[in-house]
């Protein structure tokens, strides 16, 4: 019972962090654009822009984590007040003091939000060491988040506000429960400290390099990324110009799509105890391939068709979200034993930095395609951009999958291997 509360606790700060994902993914372009007259060129050249520094972020707050440069409560703490300035500059304004101003605070919001998850993550790394309490305490965290992606959806179903006074709603909510999550997590989350901090930077990434089921893990985590973020791209292109829907039945499918992930976090969890990490993870990539396939052949009108399919793969989202930070979990301990090395935060900060990545090229990829085939929004879409739409949202995602199924095949996970590991860590 104690431990359960304790990972409520540590997971609590996610739901916060999770709330304002639609309002910077989603109001704020048409925010920029439609209310301070930035171009949608330079829009897009800011954020891609402060991606990419984003990326570069990555290993470098890993390496202050692992170093102890600072405690990592400290990093929690500070990033979360970097996020909460960015996110009131970005939002709760009138008017825009210079052009570059969207640079310069939405860089500083992805760098507020490295701060805080690197640090986050690797103290989530040293609250379990079991191989099933690591699948529950990653299960407590990700419903988290997911009940902050629900709750921001569900508030448009509910409000009457237009997309900017939504925006500041989210925005004030999310700083509310994240000052109240915080100061939980850091009263009642105990960080673990360490003196073993002299590892060379340039020796630890090369012994990355030689470590092969890491990396083989990584490029599993990178492909299933990339069949992840297609879909979410394309998302609203395809409900709309292959669907023939609107923004109704966008917030209908992603409200069914949130919560089945929801109902499908404890499932996943079970079956990873079952049977082994790994395993559940394949399996809900295979069943999310088959159901995801049938995407293909809807017309328009097959809204509730693609309900029904949306709250299948919505349910293997649950899988997605909780098994991989689990099994990183793992391998950090193999990492450990085997290179003498303690680099949780660097081990960590690689698989966020993939997560953008994949997000940044899937982004080039699909919107380059669709310049280059003339798509224009708000008017009808030529066949060229219809049938790149449904090969991008479905078949594509579905290959990707398909190859991540077949790599986890031979990708050895288990309870005994890791408690192995453990004991000789701690002789």
């Amino acid at each position: 019972m104690r431990t359960n509360l304790r990972n409520i606790v540590y997971a609590s700060p996610a739901f916060a962090f999770a709330i304002p994902t639609f309002p910077v993914m989603i109001f704020l372009p048409a925010l920029y654009t439609e209310n301070f007259g930035i171009s949608v060129a330079k829009v897009g050249v800011f954020l891609f822009i402060a991606k990419l520094i984003d990326i570069c972020s990555d290993p470098i707050i890993g390496w202050v984590n692992d170093k102890r440069i600072c405690t990592r409560k400290f990093c929690i703490v500070i990033g979360s007040v970097l996020s909460a300035i960015s996110l009131c500059k970005l939002f709760l304004i009138e008017e825009i003091p210079f052009e570059s101003y969207l640079l310069l605070w939405i860089g500083l919001l992805y760098l507020g939000w490295t701060m805080f998850q690197i640090p986050y993550l690797s103290i989530g790394y040293d609250l379990e060491s079991n191989y099933f309490s690591r699948t529950k305490l990653s299960a407590v965290r990700e419903t988290f988040i997911l009940l902050g992606l629900f709750f921001s959806l569900c508030l448009p179903m509910l409000l009457f506000l237009d997309n900017v006074g939504l925006a500041k709603y989210l925005v004030y909510i999310a700083l509310i429960t994240g000052f109240i999550g915080i100061n939980l997590f850091c009263v009642f989350i105990e960080e673990k400290f360490s003196d073993d901090n002299s590892f060379s930077i340039k020796k630890s990434y090369k012994n990355i390099l030689y470590h092969i089921r890491l990396k083989k893990f990584l490029f599993i985590w990178f492909i299933n990324s990339c069949a992840n973020v297609l879909p979410m791209i394309l998302f609203a292109f395809y409900i709309t110009y292959v669907l023939g829907g609107d923004d109704s039945d966008r917030q209908k499918a992603l409200f069914f799509y949130f919560l089945f992930a929801i109902i499908g976090v404890p499932f996943w969890t079970y079956l990873s105890k079952e049977t082994n990490k790994a395993k559940a993870w394949s399996v809900s990539l295979i069943i999310s391939s088959f159901c995801f396939i049938f995407v293909v052949f809807l017309t328009p009108g097959d809204f509730y068709l693609f309900i029904i399919i949306s709250c299948l793969t919505g349910f293997c989202l649950g899988a997605d979200l909780v098994l991989p930070p689990s099994i990183q979990a793992d391998l950090t301990d193999i990492h450990k034993q085997k290179h003498k090395e303690e680099i949780s935060g660097i081990l960590f900060s690689l698989i966020t930095m993939i997560t953008k990545l994949s997000f940044a090229l899937g982004s080039l990829f699909v919107f380059g395609i669709l310049g280059l085939l003339g798509f224009e929004a708000n008017s009808i879409v030529n066949r060229e951009c219809s049938n790149f739409i449904i090969l991008s949202y479905s078949i594509l995602p579905v290959f990707l999958k398909l190859i991540a199924y077949f790599m986890l095949t031979g990708f050895k996970s288990s309870e005994v291997e890791l408690s192995f590991i453990q004991n000789k860590i701690n002789r």
